[in-house]
């Protein structure tokens, strides 16, 4: 039986886009809202953490994904950017160096 696996890693230019989408599409970024710095926190449990700059609060505000959600939003990134993902593949996201990156296998 063949086997596959891939590593898809996300430059932090791609992972903003894609976090700056979800933002939108999901209404967790006001109007006067901007991403600031986009932290990748954790290794087994990964999570981004995301500074919101120009709401009410000067400092900014702080925004936490989820492992659950970073998978769900580089899929979606893959989809609309047209990069080919089998539908089949176990996938899962896991740090690498300092990007994330979007892990496809298939048994």
């Amino acid at each position: 039986m063949i086997s596959e696996w891939r590593r898809l890693v996300f430059s932090m230019d791609e992972l903003a886009t894609a976090i700056l989408q979800y933002l939108v599409t999901t209404n967790k970024i006001g109007e006067k809202e901007s991403l600031g710095r986009i932290v990748i926190a954790g290794e087994d449990d990964l999570q981004v953490n995301i500074t919101l700059k120009g709401g009410e609060k000067p400092e900014g505000r702080i925004v936490e994904l989820k492992s659950e959600i970073l998978g769900a939003l580089l899929l979606t990134h893959c989809i609309r950017s047209k990069i080919p993902v089998a539908k089949r593949a176990k996938k899962a996201i896991m740090r690498h160096e300092d990007k994330l990156a979007l892990i496809l296998s298939i048994d």
